[in-house]
């Protein structure tokens, strides 16, 4: 399946500074994809109403069982507002029991350095992969907090 083209919801001045939020998010098993797709379906149609969300895109490897998605806003607090709303909330809970350990990293880039690409993506990601398991694997304890995330993120959620 193709990565999906960058999606632009909500435009923003060329110099205006944005968070970039990244995941890789694998699932243990083929038979997660029906019902991490139909998340994903409702998560979709969430981001078009979401404050603050400038643009994102989603790259589905269905056969690595593996989903890569990147996303920029306006600020951090909008995309915490995000995080915590449902359907997102509810299909973090959904599918969590469903995921291999995740990776999710963030940045600030200016907005004329839209759309972020792919490569970018998974570059950052997996250098904070690497970075996480040069300091140890998570336990099965930390299993549900994101494996690499800056300090001043606003993750885990209360």
């Amino acid at each position: 399946m193709p990565a999906l083209p960058w999606i632009s919801v909500e435009p923003a001045d060329h110099d205006t500074e944005l968070t970039i939020m990244a995941s890789r998010l694998p699932l243990r098993s083929h038979r997660h994809v029906p019902r991490f797709l139909w998340h994903t379906w409702l998560v979709h149609r969430q981001l078009a109403r979401s404050p603050g969300l400038v643009g994102y895109s989603l790259d589905a490897r269905l056969v690595g069982k593996t989903f890569w998605t990147v996303s920029a806003w306006k600020s951090r607090p909008e995309l915490g507002g995000f995080d915590r709303s449902s359907p997102h909330q509810a299909a973090k809970d959904a599918i969590r029991p469903a995921m291999r350990p995740s990776t999710f990293v963030m940045w600030r880039c200016r907005a004329d350095a839209l759309p972020i690409t792919w490569q970018e993506v998974r570059g950052r990601i997996e250098a904070a992969a690497m970075a996480a398991d040069a300091v140890g694997t998570p336990s099965a304890e930390a299993r549900e907090q994101p494996r690499c995330m800056p300090e001043s993120a606003p993750w885990p959620s209360p």
